[in-house]
């Protein structure tokens, strides 16, 4: 079963990274002065290119559904994260240009990185519960962090702006996965009408869209390499912290596994940056 997980993974984060590179390739060609908000939205929506991408992200979706059903999250989520190390060669010759060493090294220093993190991070769950007195304090945390990205985006151009926007993309993306765990919970206990009244689905309705926005722009603004690792990297840094903050998870690990989660971080941190800094040349 373990096999077929990772195969099935695998083909998930081939089609991640096929949906990346083609709308990452729609949204850079679309001219700045037909870019700007919801322009550049519309812009995209004429392009087959684009909407095979789209294709891709359902298609990598439906995949890693299928992985999960056959092994579990610390088995697959490793696996999927290496749709960057096939998206930034496949992005190089699509573009008719070679991809540099240090670049595809950086790449995978980024991947190792989260690999290790989701492995040995990996959390107990608390007491599921969609009050909202518990989102309190990391919603105005993770507010103040949007704006002051946002910020960043609006008042730089080029790779610092694509840096901006994926890094936001990443954090939306990130409140993704306990939205969707409170939301299966109250469909669970619930029922269907219970989870349409609940708070916590429409939080995610919106969150899936404002992600998916900031990653096209973040697209649209500089190269795959200025964007993407910022977004992978901080999808998962984002979900843990609120598992911690919001839903009360509990990570039991020794002294090396601490030791294991920092250098993680640090790994993903150079090599994110590296990567970013490559793009800018």
């Amino acid at each position: 079963m373990e096999f077929v997980a990772l195969a099935v993974a695998l083909a998930a984060a081939v089609c991640f990274a096929g949906a990346f590179v083609s709308q990452q390739h729609v949204a850079f060609a679309v001219p700045e002065a037909k870019g700007r908000g919801l322009r550049l939205y519309l812009q995209l929506a004429r392009s087959p290119i684009w909407w095979a991408g789209a294709v891709g992200d359902v298609a990598g979706f439906a995949l890693q559904a299928v992985a999960l059903g056959f092994g579990s999250v610390v088995l697959v989520q490793p696996v999927l994260v290496t749709a960057m190390v096939f998206a930034l060669p496949l992005a190089a010759w699509w573009n008719g240009r070679r991809i540099r060493r240090s670049d595809l090294a950086w790449a995978v220093l980024v991947v190792v990185g989260l690999a290790v993190f989701t492995t040995v991070a990996n959390t107990e769950k608390g007491t599921v519960s969609d009050a909202a007195r518990p989102w309190l304090f990391p919603g105005i945390t993770i507010g103040l962090v949007l704006a002051g990205l946002w910020l960043a985006g609006i008042k730089s151009k080029g790779t610092m702006r694509a840096f901006s926007y994926g890094a936001l993309a990443g954090v939306a993306y990130g409140v993704i996965a306990p939205l969707t765990e409170l939301s299966v919970v109250n469909l669970e206990q619930l029922g269907l009408l219970g989870l349409v009244k609940s708070w916590p689905l429409y939080a995610l309705v919106v969150f899936m869209l404002v992600g998916t926005a900031l990653q096209q722009a973040a697209f649209h603004a500089g190269d795959l390499g200025a964007s993407l690792p910022a977004t992978q990297v901080l999808e998962p840094l984002v979900a843990v912290a609120l598992g911690f903050w919001a839903l009360g998870a509990q990570l039991h690990t020794s002294l090396v596994g601490w030791v294991a989660i920092a250098a993680a971080g640090a790994a993903m941190a150079v090599g994110t940056v590296q990567l970013a800094r490559s793009a800018a040349k």
